[in-house]
């Protein structure tokens, strides 16, 4: 799924940046070294409670002091399509609580005054639980690992408490939102709960410690990965002269979800044609032609974990000359991206050794004339909670960083969009490409569409 090409994640100006982050890396490796360490660590299956308390204690570290206070989505922010309430990210990687109207607390050591955390549940009565069912109760929730459990309507009183034994709010996810309305309104929230302004903004902090995944978030991200991949092939078994997107649509999404995917992380793109150059195309609404190319940007998630892959292949099953020619100009910038992929390394920028100037410098020299060589949008992004993840602008590779690596080419005048799209783990020597179960070369694309073939 593509980012803009600038996307700025954080108001904070960068010496703020550098020295929340440079703070958190002794924090990160311990916190890292004892998620490693539970006995969840490397299955695919739910995160449990331990590595969760790991990630609240790590940032109550980083903070140092205060009061730190998140809000949970409430259902109507949290709505999210036929697959139902989608917690706010952030609120989820702290608790692993999947229920609206919730409420968390922090109150770091300091001073002589112990750690807290409190978890705090929405109630459950009326009408809410006609129509919703029963919601999880704090003397249900032993399950989360939270010492302290209380319902809804004690977090103000208890907020107010702390704040006036701690001395100031540290801040929460949101705390000064632009153009977020969901943000903006849980802001808004917190800040009347408070009484006041939050005095610090945890963004950052926070980011930092989600940009670098446990082994156990890593495997689940490898299993939506996996599953995404089973719906790539279920869509290509539609693709066909005269179907629809939405043919090859469903067939992708059906086969996600029957390999496990539990919901969307973003509404996939399916382009054929000219559609392709349109960055964000999800009408899905076009036929396919024999001759075109077919872009298809989509992933699914697993227990909250998201995946994200793109393909483009020929509606026909086979390359023409022109279009072989295209795909192998975005194939090599593709290849020479994920090679430079390490720590140490980063994304975007100027610096020649950056990963998107190493593919501008393919794509320079590989495009055919009429084609911009210059990506419009960014060469990739973080992929973890959110198919755009968090992570401090600038910041170098880590190991157990997931990116998402996609250059591209775009010709409107002549109906072509190329984007490849893969899914890889910064490892300590290099990266691990996740998404190898889908074909990348021209040659073993047109086979794989020769196998595919409808059911």
């Amino acid at each position: 799924m593509l980012p803009p090409i600038i996307a700025p994640q954080f108001n904070s100006d960068r010496g703020s940046i550098l020295g929340y982050a440079d703070g958190l890396l002794r924090t990160r490796r311990a916190f890292l070294a004892a998620c490693a360490a539970l006995p969840c660590a490397r299955a695919a299956g739910p995160i449990g409670a331990g590595e969760y308390a790991e990630r609240r204690r790590a940032l109550a570290e980083a903070i140092g002091r205060g009061v730190i206070a998140l809000l949970g989505s409430t259902e109507s922010e949290g709505r999210s399509g036929f697959t139902g309430f989608r917690q706010q990210s952030s609120f989820f990687y702290l608790t692993g609580h999947q229920e609206p109207g919730a409420a968390l607390l922090i109150a770091p050591a300091h001073g002589g005054r112990p750690y807290r955390e409190i978890l705090f549940l929405a109630d459950s009565a009326g009408r809410s639980r006609k129509w919703s069912g029963p919601s999880l109760q704090p003397e249900n929730a032993g399950h989360l690992g939270f010492a302290e459990v209380l319902t809804e309507s004690r977090f103000r009183p208890t907020l107010s408490t702390l704040l006036r034994d701690r001395g100031r709010l540290a801040g929460l996810a949101e705390a000064r939102p632009a153009d977020d309305a969901l943000a903006r309104s849980r802001h808004e929230r917190l800040v009347e709960a408070a009484g006041s302004e939050p005095t610090r903004d945890i963004r950052v902090p926070l980011a930092a410690l989600r940009s670098v995944k446990s082994p156990a978030e890593i495997a689940l991200i490898q299993a939506s990965i996996e599953a995404t991949e089973v719906g790539f092939r279920d869509a290509w078994a539609k693709v066909a002269d005269g179907a629809t997107e939405r043919d090859v649509a469903a067939g992708l999404i059906g086969g996600a979800f029957r390999a496990g995917c539990e919901r969307l992380a973003f509404a996939p793109i399916v382009a054929a044609g000219a559609h392709a150059t349109i960055l964000h195309y999800q009408r899905n609404s076009g036929r396919l032609q024999s001759g075109q190319m077919l872009l298809i940007d989509a992933g699914g998630e697993r227990a909250r974990y998201a995946a994200d892959i793109t393909r483009s292949i020929p509606v026909s099953g086979q390359f023409s000359e022109r279009q072989r020619q295209l795909y192998e100009a975005v194939l090599e910038a593709h290849e020479q991206a994920l090679n430079a992929v390490k720590p140490g390394s980063v994304l975007s920028g100027p610096a020649r050794s950056s990963i998107e100037s190493i593919a501008q410098r393919v794509l320079r020299r590989r495009a055919p004339r009429g084609a911009d060589p210059y990506l419009p949008h960014a060469i990739g992004h973080h992929v973890g909670l959110d198919v755009h993840d968090p992570t401090p602008p600038g910041r170098a590779f880590e190991p157990g960083m997931v990116l998402a690596i996609e250059p591209g080419l775009y010709l409107p005048e002549e109906g072509i969009g190329i984007r490849i799209e893969d899914m890889v783990e910064v490892t300590v020597d290099g990266c691990r490409v996740m998404s190898t179960g889908l074909p990348r070369s021209a040659d073993a694309l047109e086979a794989a569409l020769a196998g595919a073939g409808p059911d």
